[in-house]
């Protein structure tokens, strides 16, 4: 089974996120993208920057099966654990998303966590984009604050108390 958070970082935030990885890890390995713990690995690929657009990066933990070759399974898996919880206690993840020339039929997301550092970027920056991949369609944005998109209370005769 593979367990993968996407996220949105700049490398301020990569390199708060390595510190504290650092201390639930046996290695980091930059150069594959990896963190070692015993004789498994988590994959760890930063988000990339290019000009004005952020790409997702990835955690991710293939737990596998009886076959996977990894002894360590249960330790790895409670680094990932340990990992994914620093990651939702510190980032955001109240993000919209949407296909290109279709804004109009933006969603929310669950599995996408903006960083710190991330965040006010995208603030700040009118010309940011943050998407998949530097081809990708599907864009992401901080999502409005549920105030800002109107009420949710029923309108019309339709939804009228009965007396």
């Amino acid at each position: 089974m593979k367990a993968e958070l996407q996220l949105f970082m700049l490398p301020s935030d990569v390199e708060t996120f390595i510190h504290f990885a650092k201390d639930h890890v046996d290695s980091i390995n930059e150069t594959d993208q990896c963190f070692t713990v015993g004789d498994c690995e988590l994959g760890f690929k930063p988000s990339q920057l290019i000009e004005n657009t952020l790409m997702v990066g990835t955690l991710s933990i293939d737990s596998g099966g009886l076959d996977d070759g990894c002894s360590d399974h249960l330790r790895a898996n409670k680094s990932y654990r340990i990992l994914r919880r620093w990651i939702k206690e510190n980032y955001d993840n109240r993000l919209s998303t949407w296909t290109e020339g279709e804004q109009h039929k933006m969603g929310r997301t669950r599995n996408q966590w903006l960083a710190p550092d991330a965040k006010v970027w995208k603030q700040s920056n009118e010309m940011a984009v943050m998407r998949f991949s530097q081809t990708s369609p599907v864009l992401f944005d901080i999502a409005p604050e549920f105030v800002t998109i109107g009420s949710i209370e029923p309108k019309g005769e339709k939804f009228k108390a009965r007396s």
